[in-house]
Protein backbone atom coordinates (compact mmCIF):
# COMPACT_ATOMS: atom_id res chain seq x y z
CA UNK A 1 0.00 0.00 0.00
CA UNK A 2 3.03 2.44 0.80
CA UNK A 3 4.56 1.91 -2.19
CA UNK A 4 1.00 2.25 -4.18
CA UNK A 5 1.06 5.62 -2.48
CA UNK A 6 4.35 6.63 -3.68
CA UNK A 7 4.04 5.57 -7.15
CA UNK A 8 1.00 7.77 -6.91
CA UNK A 9 2.58 10.46 -5.89
CA UNK A 10 5.36 10.21 -9.02
CA UNK A 11 2.55 10.15 -11.60
CA UNK A 12 0.69 13.30 -10.31
CA UNK A 13 3.56 15.11 -9.95
CA UNK A 14 4.62 14.14 -13.48
CA UNK A 15 1.15 14.99 -14.65
CA UNK A 16 1.42 18.61 -13.15
CA UNK A 17 4.96 18.89 -15.13
CA UNK A 18 3.77 18.21 -18.44
CA UNK A 19 2.04 21.30 -19.14
CA UNK A 20 5.18 23.37 -17.72
CA UNK A 21 7.28 21.48 -19.39
CA UNK A 22 5.06 22.21 -23.03
CA UNK A 23 4.70 25.77 -21.87
CA UNK A 24 8.72 26.13 -21.64
CA UNK A 25 9.30 24.37 -24.73
CA UNK A 26 6.51 26.17 -26.71
CA UNK A 27 7.46 29.79 -25.18
CA UNK A 28 11.28 29.13 -26.16
CA UNK A 29 10.63 28.02 -29.74
CA UNK A 30 8.52 30.87 -30.32
CA UNK A 31 8.00 32.00 -32.69
CA UNK A 32 8.56 29.04 -34.78
CA UNK A 33 5.70 29.56 -38.03
CA UNK A 34 3.96 32.28 -39.58
CA UNK A 35 2.24 34.75 -37.43
CA UNK A 36 -1.13 36.04 -38.58
CA UNK A 37 -2.18 39.69 -37.90
CA UNK A 38 -5.77 40.10 -38.28
CA UNK A 39 -7.17 43.35 -39.73
CA UNK A 40 -10.52 43.57 -39.04
CA UNK A 41 -11.39 45.96 -41.94
CA UNK A 42 -11.09 45.45 -45.68
CA UNK A 43 -8.03 46.09 -47.48
CA UNK A 44 -7.11 49.73 -48.87
CA UNK A 45 -8.45 51.50 -45.54
CA UNK A 46 -6.32 53.63 -42.72
CA UNK A 47 -5.88 50.48 -39.89
CA UNK A 48 -5.38 48.41 -43.22
CA UNK A 49 -2.04 49.90 -44.44
CA UNK A 50 -1.02 50.77 -40.50
CA UNK A 51 -1.68 46.65 -40.33
CA UNK A 52 0.53 46.15 -43.23
CA UNK A 53 3.28 48.71 -42.13
CA UNK A 54 3.68 46.96 -38.85
CA UNK A 55 3.91 43.35 -40.58
CA UNK A 56 6.68 44.75 -42.44
CA UNK A 57 8.19 45.98 -39.69
CA UNK A 58 8.04 42.63 -37.91
CA UNK A 59 9.48 40.80 -40.58
CA UNK A 60 12.91 43.24 -39.78
CA UNK A 61 12.72 41.56 -35.89
CA UNK A 62 11.60 38.03 -36.28
CA UNK A 63 12.69 34.96 -38.83
CA UNK A 64 9.15 33.78 -39.80
CA UNK A 65 6.58 34.94 -42.16
CA UNK A 66 4.24 37.86 -41.11
CA UNK A 67 1.08 37.65 -42.79
CA UNK A 68 -2.07 40.31 -43.05
CA UNK A 69 -5.55 38.37 -43.24
CA UNK A 70 -8.33 41.25 -43.60
CA UNK A 71 -11.18 39.23 -41.77
CA UNK A 72 -14.33 42.13 -41.98
CA UNK A 73 -17.48 42.60 -40.81
CA UNK A 74 -19.79 43.82 -38.49
CA UNK A 75 -17.90 47.10 -38.01
CA UNK A 76 -15.19 45.21 -36.99
CA UNK A 77 -16.58 42.45 -34.68
CA UNK A 78 -16.15 39.66 -36.89
CA UNK A 79 -12.41 39.51 -37.21
CA UNK A 80 -11.78 40.11 -33.40
CA UNK A 81 -14.00 37.57 -32.35
CA UNK A 82 -12.25 35.45 -34.38
CA UNK A 83 -9.09 36.24 -32.96
CA UNK A 84 -10.69 36.24 -29.14
CA UNK A 85 -11.84 32.56 -29.89
CA UNK A 86 -8.39 31.64 -32.22
CA UNK A 87 -5.95 29.27 -30.21
CA UNK A 88 -4.30 30.85 -28.05
CA UNK A 89 -0.56 30.16 -29.04
CA UNK A 90 0.78 33.78 -30.77
CA UNK A 91 0.15 32.70 -34.08
CA UNK A 92 -2.98 34.67 -34.55
CA UNK A 93 -2.73 38.49 -33.71
CA UNK A 94 -5.75 40.92 -33.41
CA UNK A 95 -4.49 44.69 -35.02
CA UNK A 96 -7.06 47.00 -34.32
CA UNK A 97 -7.69 50.79 -33.12
CA UNK A 98 -9.02 51.52 -29.85
CA UNK A 99 -11.93 53.55 -31.03
CA UNK A 100 -12.95 51.13 -33.05
CA UNK A 101 -13.28 48.90 -30.10
CA UNK A 102 -14.80 51.05 -27.89
CA UNK A 103 -17.12 52.58 -30.06
CA UNK A 104 -19.08 49.16 -30.83
CA UNK A 105 -19.07 48.29 -28.08
CA UNK A 106 -20.62 51.50 -26.56
CA UNK A 107 -23.17 51.32 -29.44
CA UNK A 108 -23.96 47.75 -30.32
CA UNK A 109 -24.52 44.47 -28.28
CA UNK A 110 -21.67 42.27 -29.15
CA UNK A 111 -20.11 38.88 -28.83
CA UNK A 112 -17.18 39.76 -27.07
CA UNK A 113 -15.62 42.41 -24.55
CA UNK A 114 -12.46 43.62 -23.66
CA UNK A 115 -12.23 40.85 -20.94
CA UNK A 116 -11.59 38.71 -23.89
CA UNK A 117 -8.12 40.04 -24.61
CA UNK A 118 -5.08 40.50 -23.29
CA UNK A 119 -3.25 43.57 -24.38
CA UNK A 120 0.05 43.45 -25.81
CA UNK A 121 1.10 46.73 -26.34
CA UNK A 122 0.21 50.06 -28.72
CA UNK A 123 2.02 51.43 -31.48
CA UNK A 124 0.23 54.16 -33.48
CA UNK A 125 -1.49 56.97 -32.13
CA UNK A 126 -3.73 59.59 -34.40
CA UNK A 127 -6.19 62.34 -33.41
CA UNK A 128 -9.62 62.50 -34.45
CA UNK A 129 -9.85 65.80 -36.18
CA UNK A 130 -12.43 68.24 -37.24
CA UNK A 131 -12.07 69.75 -41.35
CA UNK A 132 -13.73 71.51 -43.43
CA UNK A 133 -13.31 72.60 -47.05
CA UNK A 134 -11.29 75.69 -47.48
CA UNK A 135 -14.25 77.60 -48.93
CA UNK A 136 -15.90 77.46 -45.66
CA UNK A 137 -13.82 80.33 -44.31
CA UNK A 138 -13.69 79.29 -41.08
CA UNK A 139 -10.59 80.55 -38.71
CA UNK A 140 -10.90 77.48 -36.52
CA UNK A 141 -13.21 75.26 -34.18
CA UNK A 142 -14.05 78.25 -32.33
CA UNK A 143 -15.19 80.41 -35.04
CA UNK A 144 -17.44 77.43 -36.73
CA UNK A 145 -19.17 76.83 -33.58
CA UNK A 146 -19.44 80.69 -32.79
CA UNK A 147 -21.48 80.60 -36.83
CA UNK A 148 -23.24 77.51 -35.41
CA UNK A 149 -24.78 79.56 -32.38
CA UNK A 150 -25.64 82.34 -34.58
CA UNK A 151 -27.14 79.68 -37.15
CA UNK A 152 -29.17 77.35 -34.93
CA UNK A 153 -29.93 74.05 -37.00
CA UNK A 154 -28.15 75.70 -40.27
CA UNK A 155 -24.36 73.99 -40.24
CA UNK A 156 -23.81 70.60 -40.52
CA UNK A 157 -20.79 68.07 -39.70
CA UNK A 158 -20.54 65.14 -41.07
CA UNK A 159 -19.14 61.98 -39.50
CA UNK A 160 -18.11 58.49 -40.81
CA UNK A 161 -20.64 56.71 -39.39
CA UNK A 162 -23.44 56.91 -37.17
CA UNK A 163 -21.91 54.78 -34.10
CA UNK A 164 -18.19 55.73 -34.24
CA UNK A 165 -15.85 57.56 -32.28
CA UNK A 166 -16.50 60.66 -34.60
CA UNK A 167 -20.22 60.48 -33.94
CA UNK A 168 -19.24 60.39 -30.23
CA UNK A 169 -16.99 63.09 -30.34
CA UNK A 170 -19.45 65.77 -32.64
CA UNK A 171 -22.24 64.65 -29.95
CA UNK A 172 -20.25 65.76 -27.04
CA UNK A 173 -18.88 69.17 -29.12
CA UNK A 174 -22.55 69.48 -29.62
CA UNK A 175 -24.02 68.47 -26.05
CA UNK A 176 -21.03 70.60 -24.34
CA UNK A 177 -20.73 73.59 -26.13
CA UNK A 178 -24.57 74.31 -26.68
CA UNK A 179 -23.77 75.03 -30.58
CA UNK A 180 -26.82 73.48 -32.24
CA UNK A 181 -25.20 71.81 -35.35
CA UNK A 182 -26.88 68.91 -37.27
CA UNK A 183 -25.10 65.80 -37.40
CA UNK A 184 -24.83 64.07 -40.60
CA UNK A 185 -23.44 60.12 -40.37
CA UNK A 186 -22.04 59.37 -43.45
CA UNK A 187 -21.78 55.22 -44.79
CA UNK A 188 -18.09 55.13 -43.71
CA UNK A 189 -15.02 57.60 -44.40
CA UNK A 190 -14.63 57.07 -48.09
CA UNK A 191 -17.88 58.96 -48.10
CA UNK A 192 -16.62 61.75 -46.11
CA UNK A 193 -13.73 62.28 -47.60
CA UNK A 194 -15.90 63.06 -50.85
CA UNK A 195 -18.02 65.35 -49.14
CA UNK A 196 -15.14 67.20 -47.23
CA UNK A 197 -13.34 67.59 -50.63
CA UNK A 198 -16.76 68.30 -52.84
CA UNK A 199 -17.54 71.05 -50.07
CA UNK A 200 -21.06 69.43 -49.83
CA UNK A 201 -21.16 69.62 -45.61
CA UNK A 202 -20.02 72.58 -43.61
CA UNK A 203 -17.30 70.51 -41.45
CA UNK A 204 -16.47 66.46 -40.81
CA UNK A 205 -15.02 64.55 -38.32
CA UNK A 206 -12.93 61.95 -39.36
CA UNK A 207 -9.50 60.21 -37.76
CA UNK A 208 -6.03 61.92 -38.47
CA UNK A 209 -3.94 61.97 -41.07
CA UNK A 210 -7.08 61.24 -43.51
CA UNK A 211 -6.31 64.17 -45.61
CA UNK A 212 -3.57 65.27 -44.89
CA UNK A 213 -2.50 65.11 -48.67
CA UNK A 214 -5.49 67.66 -49.19
CA UNK A 215 -4.27 69.61 -45.97
CA UNK A 216 -0.76 70.03 -47.45
CA UNK A 217 -2.22 71.06 -50.78
CA UNK A 218 -4.64 73.84 -49.31
CA UNK A 219 -7.88 72.27 -50.00
CA UNK A 220 -8.65 71.23 -46.67
CA UNK A 221 -8.31 73.21 -43.42
CA UNK A 222 -7.82 71.72 -39.93
CA UNK A 223 -10.49 73.21 -37.71
CA UNK A 224 -9.41 71.48 -34.41
CA UNK A 225 -8.11 68.34 -32.86
CA UNK A 226 -9.71 65.59 -30.26
CA UNK A 227 -5.78 65.15 -28.85
CA UNK A 228 -2.59 66.94 -29.48
CA UNK A 229 -0.98 66.72 -33.09
CA UNK A 230 2.44 66.74 -31.66
CA UNK A 231 3.41 63.84 -33.26
CA UNK A 232 2.09 64.44 -37.08
CA UNK A 233 4.63 64.88 -39.67
CA UNK A 234 3.67 67.83 -41.18
CA UNK A 235 5.25 70.85 -38.72
CA UNK A 236 2.12 73.87 -39.85
CA UNK A 237 -0.44 71.41 -37.98
CA UNK A 238 1.78 70.78 -34.97
CA UNK A 239 -0.02 73.65 -32.66
CA UNK A 240 -3.63 73.42 -34.02
CA UNK A 241 -5.93 73.63 -30.92
CA UNK A 242 -7.58 70.57 -28.94
CA UNK A 243 -10.81 70.06 -27.58
CA UNK A 244 -9.32 70.61 -23.97
CA UNK A 245 -7.45 74.08 -25.58
CA UNK A 246 -11.06 75.55 -26.29
CA UNK A 247 -12.92 74.49 -23.00
CA UNK A 248 -14.27 71.08 -24.23
CA UNK A 249 -12.84 68.35 -21.67
CA UNK A 250 -12.79 65.36 -23.45
CA UNK A 251 -9.73 63.52 -25.85
CA UNK A 252 -10.81 61.61 -28.40
CA UNK A 253 -8.25 59.79 -30.68
CA UNK A 254 -7.34 56.16 -32.06
CA UNK A 255 -4.52 53.82 -30.89
CA UNK A 256 -3.78 51.19 -33.13
CA UNK A 257 -2.20 48.24 -31.29
CA UNK A 258 -1.46 44.05 -30.97
CA UNK A 259 -4.30 42.28 -29.15
CA UNK A 260 -3.91 38.09 -28.44
CA UNK A 261 -7.00 35.85 -26.53
CA UNK A 262 -6.63 35.62 -23.11
CA UNK A 263 -5.67 32.21 -22.84
CA UNK A 264 -2.27 33.01 -24.50
CA UNK A 265 0.44 31.62 -21.81
CA UNK A 266 2.56 34.60 -20.03
CA UNK A 267 5.58 33.45 -21.73
CA UNK A 268 4.28 33.98 -25.07
CA UNK A 269 2.69 37.26 -24.36
CA UNK A 270 5.75 38.35 -22.86
CA UNK A 271 8.11 37.48 -25.84
CA UNK A 272 5.64 38.91 -28.10
CA UNK A 273 5.65 42.11 -26.44
CA UNK A 274 9.09 42.14 -26.84
CA UNK A 275 8.82 41.62 -30.64
CA UNK A 276 5.87 44.33 -30.71
CA UNK A 277 8.36 47.00 -29.15
CA UNK A 278 10.91 46.03 -31.21
CA UNK A 279 8.80 46.42 -34.53
CA UNK A 280 7.54 49.65 -33.43
CA UNK A 281 10.34 51.49 -32.38
CA UNK A 282 12.79 49.39 -35.70
CA UNK A 283 13.54 51.88 -38.53
CA UNK A 284 11.37 50.12 -40.80
CA UNK A 285 8.61 51.20 -39.01
CA UNK A 286 9.54 55.06 -39.01
CA UNK A 287 10.10 55.28 -42.40
CA UNK A 288 6.27 53.97 -42.56
CA UNK A 289 5.37 56.46 -40.11
CA UNK A 290 7.22 59.64 -41.94
CA UNK A 291 5.31 58.65 -45.39
CA UNK A 292 1.95 57.94 -43.56
CA UNK A 293 1.21 60.76 -40.96
CA UNK A 294 2.43 60.08 -37.77
CA UNK A 295 5.66 59.00 -35.76
CA UNK A 296 5.30 55.80 -34.24
CA UNK A 297 4.95 55.56 -30.31
CA UNK A 298 5.45 52.90 -28.12
CA UNK A 299 2.45 51.98 -25.25
CA UNK A 300 3.13 48.55 -22.85
CA UNK A 301 0.62 46.36 -22.78
CA UNK A 302 -0.62 47.25 -18.87
CA UNK A 303 -0.88 51.17 -19.87
CA UNK A 304 -2.58 50.18 -23.59
CA UNK A 305 -5.15 48.13 -21.20
CA UNK A 306 -5.71 51.09 -19.44
CA UNK A 307 -5.89 53.51 -21.77
CA UNK A 308 -8.85 51.48 -23.85
CA UNK A 309 -10.61 51.07 -20.53
CA UNK A 310 -10.79 54.46 -19.53
CA UNK A 311 -11.58 55.49 -23.65
CA UNK A 312 -15.02 53.04 -23.03
CA UNK A 313 -15.71 54.33 -20.06
CA UNK A 314 -15.58 57.94 -21.68
CA UNK A 315 -17.73 56.67 -24.53
CA UNK A 316 -20.38 55.56 -22.69
CA UNK A 317 -20.81 58.54 -20.52
CA UNK A 318 -20.60 60.68 -23.82
CA UNK A 319 -23.48 58.22 -25.50
CA UNK A 320 -25.28 58.45 -22.36
CA UNK A 321 -25.12 62.47 -21.91
CA UNK A 322 -25.63 63.23 -25.01
CA UNK A 323 -27.40 60.83 -27.66
CA UNK A 324 -29.26 58.43 -25.42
Amino acid sequence: MKRLGQILVILITLFLLIPIGADRAQTEDYPGKTIHIVVPWKAGGGTDAIGRGFAEAMKTVVDVSVVVDNISGAGGVTGTVKVAKSRPDGYTLLMNGTTDMTAVLTFKKVPFSLDDLTYIGGFFTSPTWVLCHKDRGYKDLEDFLAKAKANPGNLTVGTAGPAGAQMLMASAIKGITGADFRIIPYSGGKDLKKALIGNQVYAGIIHAPVLLAEVKAGLIKILGTGMPLDKITYPPARDIKTLKDIGIPIEIGITRGIYVPKATPQGITSRLSEIVEKAAKSERFKEFGNKFGFAPVWIPGPKFEKQIRSELSLFEDIKAKHID
